[in-house]
């Protein structure tokens, strides 16, 4: 029997699938990963765009690591009136929150260009190979998965509802899209069909930049094609710190997500974690310690350490820290491991060809200084941490979704995993806790199996989970031994999906 050669998880279950199919067709993990990243463009509408952000984090067989930064920017004109053509409205979403939509929130796109260029760098069969599964998903359809049909129904009032386009294409007989409703995307799969023949350049410099433009123009916006044709991804060195025999490697500054984790996991490496009790206590402390720890205590070269504080300060106002995400890691027996993490923000409302256009710049978490407040061209802030941690003679590639549970449930999977000894899919199951600051004060959650109860000497509020639950997170995670076996796993409390092929 021939072992399988690619191991891959997604945060959905077609999006598996088309990863498969690249796999079977003689893909690397990169070119899965990516087959899988682009398919959610499709398969999770609200969560992942063409027209969102994302990070993408590669391991080579020689063990090297870089990190392909295709997170938003800011346009490089900013308007004279602050806020122009941003429409703020409360959302039922996440405790409830405040978010700015409009064709003023949307941001420079980049994850697009960062697909490509880890493609250029390690991919190994077509590009346009990598566009198939999703380009065929749009066109024949899926059921409306569970997690989608969710954030539409609270949503869709003040943002889909608002916008002519986005109300026809999720609604139906005027009502939105209910969970296992087919959704058809036709005019989306004309439009990756533009990028898998014509590269990025379709969306950044051909028609479909005309097309935005002009979008976001009548709305008030003030992104123009010329923002689209000056994007570039950027390759960087990831961030990284030994603990526990392992090397972990994540999403370096000017993003706050990988240089938290690597920090809470850095105190953690300090701390009793054989004692149940002892464990929960220490997550909890190295948690929120890692938010708020000053730069002066990081050993890194002042120019990192500038951007770690600047990072970190502004991830500080941040409590509900960026909306919901999707993530795919993919391993292959040749050594290879990603760690891809993307985000559309909350929806703009404007869609393009179908594309789903971002609310980056209207994300209150992310812009403490206003919609408009940062400097014109520059990097948006972003929490997420795709990640990859080798030692015990394998390299796994993991990350989740999750807004500001994202480092929390990245640390807790891998500690079990590193610590406990455990296989990919229980670790990625073992249950988790994070502390979350709401109006009423801060909440210790926690899900079934840890003592939450026990530690009434903190100054939290319990707030047990009857059963583990997609508020703490959806780790994705998949592994090479270094022998060439591969293996992935799908965390539960998603909607997603893993394959070894």
């Amino acid at each position: 029997m021939t072992r399988p050669r690619v191991a891959v998880s997604a945060g959905n279950v077609p999006a598996t699938e088309a990863a498969a199919e690249v796999a079977r067709a003689g893909g690397n993990a990169v070119d899965v990963c990516l087959a899988s990243a682009i398919s959610a463009w499709v398969a999770e509408p609200f969560f992942a765009s063409m027209a969102g952000a994302g990070f993408v984090v590669v391991r080579t067989p020689e063990g090297s690591v870089e990190v392909f930064d295709g997170n938003s920017t800011m346009p490089t004109t900013i308007p004279q009136e602050p806020g122009q053509g941003v429409k703020r409205v409360y959302l039922d979403y996440s405790n409830g929150m405040y978010t700015g939509i409009g064709g003023g929130s949307v941001a420079v796109p980049g994850v697009l260009a960062a697909v490509r260029a880890a493609w250029e760098r390690h991919g190994k069969i077509e590009w346009s190979a990598l566009f198939e599964g999703a380009i065929r998903i749009a066109r024949e359809g899926l059921p409306f998965p569970k997690t989608s049909a969710y954030y539409l129904s609270v949503t869709w009032g003040e943002i889909w509802s608002q916008y002519a386009v986005a109300r026809e294409l999720f609604s139906g007989d005027g009502v939105p899209l209910r969970e296992g409703d087919v959704l058809a995307q036709e005019q989306l799969a004309e439009a990756l069909q533009m990028v898998a023949d014509r590269g990025p350049a379709a969306m950044y410099e051909g028609e479909l930049a005309s097309e935005i433009e002009e979008a976001i123009a009548a709305d008030s916006g003030f992104l123009a094609r010329d923002d689209l044709k000056l994007y570039a991804a950027e390759v960087r060195t990831p961030v990284s710190t030994e603990v526990f025999g392992w090397l972990v490697e994540s999403n370096p500054p000017p993003a706050a997500g990988g240089a938290v984790l690597t920090h809470m996991l850095a105190l953690l490496q300090h701390a009793d974690l054989d004692d149940p009790r002892k464990r929960l206590q220490a997550i909890i402390e190295a948690e929120t310690a890692a938010v708020g720890y000053r730069t002066d205590r990081y050993q890194e070269p002042g120019e990192i350490a500038g951007a770690l504080e600047e990072v970190l300060s502004n991830l500080r106002a941040m409590p509900n820290a960026s909306p919901e995400t999707t993530h795919t890691s993919a391993t292959d027996a040749d050594g290879y491991a990603c760690s891809i993490t993307e985000s559309n923000g909350y929806g703009s409302g404007l869609l393009v060809h179908g594309v789903l256009l971002n609310n980056t710049l209207g994300e209150e978490e992310l812009n403490p200084l206003g919609a408009h407040g940062l400097p014109a061209g520059s990097r948006c802030h972003s929490n997420m941490a795709p990640t990859i941690a080798t030692g015990d003679g394998k390299a796994v590639a993991l990350g989740s979704p999750g807004a500001d549970r994202i480092v929390g449930a990245i640390a807790q999977a891998f500690i079990a995993l590193a610590i406990d000894g455990l296989g990919l899919a229980d670790a990625v199951t073992a249950p988790r806790a994070h502390i979350a600051t709401r109006p009423q004060g801060r909440l210790l959650c926690y899900e079934p199996g840890l003592p939450g109860d026990q530690l009434t000497e903190l100054p939290y509020i319990p707030r047990p989970y009857e059963e583990i639950h997609m508020f703490f997170g959806g780790v994705q995670a998949a592994w090479v031994t270094d022998d060439g076996l591969v293996d992935a796993a799908h965390d539960p409390r998603r909607s997603g999906g893993s394959a070894c092929v």
